[in-house]
């Protein structure tokens, strides 16, 4: 009899130092959140280290030893707010102390920092696959999209130093993200304050992190580094007129000739449920708005076809031209008092 995916979990929460792994399964108020996942695992990646044929001997491998292993992966969901609240926190590095209250919701405004936290995760695979808890982990890299006639979706990923086996919290004693989802009807992209006529959007945080840090004498990681990080967004359009096209080509909506200098305004998403905040106020609804102060559109090419509408792949990076304000906010409202 064959393992059924469907019956695994993940479980997220955000270490106060390294090296102490902190149980996402706690009782309240210390718990974690627990994810629904469409896919994905961190694992483990390793090599079989073959010897080089060089060193003569017979034609066949004399041997070959473990090489060192690393763990790292990808997860698919479904965003909800509860959740993405950490998952923000755990890409993009600090957190506010919330405001409002339950019957408002609880806001978080998230910020990049300098460093991202480390976090601890425990990854149930399939129903009795096996258990793992990972020490030290880092989110890598956060992608959401949404179609204008879908859900929004989100792919996190991990690299974690150290995997351990371990007993999974049952799913009664599980903070599990429920709230509602997402449809790309209540999604809003803006530029200069203008909604864009978009059919879909997609924004990704890259740390890079350095993942091959191996040292002499370990199996293991010897730490995860960040290095540049760079936040972007692709947005496809059916545009009104020439004016970002000119923005993206030529550097500015109303250009009459190619200049040298990038336009830069603001981009603002605006995310929300149908469904109001368990607990609060009516019409009170789980929501995500990130704003962007300075983006630039990357040029881009106009290609009609036939009698196709026109269309354009705008792609979309973030500067930081102050370093005083953030590069990016995102502000979350959710029903929990504090991020996982």
């Amino acid at each position: 009899m064959g393992l059924v995916a469907q019956a695994g979990h993940v479980g997220i929460r955000t270490q106060a130092v390294k090296g102490t792994f902190v149980d996402p399964g706690a009782a309240a108020p210390n718990q974690g959140v627990f994810l629904y996942i469409r896919s994905g695992a961190l694992g483990g990646n390793r090599e079989l280290m073959i010897p080089d044929p060089e060193i003569g001997g017979s034609r066949d491998v004399p041997d070959a030893q473990l090489g060192p292993i690393s763990y790292s992966g990808e997860y698919d969901f479904y965003a909800r707010m509860e959740s993405m609240a950490t998952l923000l926190r755990g890409a993009l590095g600090t957190a506010a102390a919330p405001t409002g209250s339950g019957l408002l919701g609880y806001t978080h405004s998230i910020t990049p920092g300098d460093t991202i936290p480390w976090v601890s995760v425990e990854e149930k695979i399939a129903n009795g696959f096996e258990a793992f808890r990972y020490t030290d982990a880092k989110i890598n890299t956060l992608h959401i999209e949404a179609d204008a006639n879908g859900y929004l979706m989100g792919t996190a990923g991990l690299i974690a130093l150290t995997q351990a086996t371990t007993t999974a919290t049952l799913v009664a004693a599980q903070r599990r993200d429920i709230s509602p989802l997402v449809v790309g009807t209540n999604v809003t992209v803006a530029w200069n304050g203008a909604t864009l006529p978009a059919k879909s959007f997609s924004l990704d945080v890259n740390n890079n992190i350095e993942d091959d840090d191996f040292r002499l004498g370990s199996l293991f990681l010897g730490d995860l580094t960040e290095k540049r990080r760079e936040i972007t967004m692709s947005v496809t359009i059916r545009p009104d007129n020439s004016a970002l096209w000119k923005t993206a080509m030529w550097g500015g909506p109303v250009a009459t000739t190619p200049g040298g200098q990038s336009f830069k305004d603001d981009v603002v998403i605006t995310i929300a449920t149908y469904e109001d905040i368990v607990g609060a106020n009516v019409g009170v609804k789980y929501s995500l708005v990130i704003t962007i102060p300075f983006a630039i559109i990357a040029p881009f090419s106009v290609d009609p076809s036939g009698d196709d509408v026109l269309e354009h792949d705008m792609e979309i990076r973030a500067v930081r031209m102050n370093p005083a304000n953030p590069i990016l906010t995102a502000v979350v409202k959710n029903s929990y008092a504090t991020i996982a």
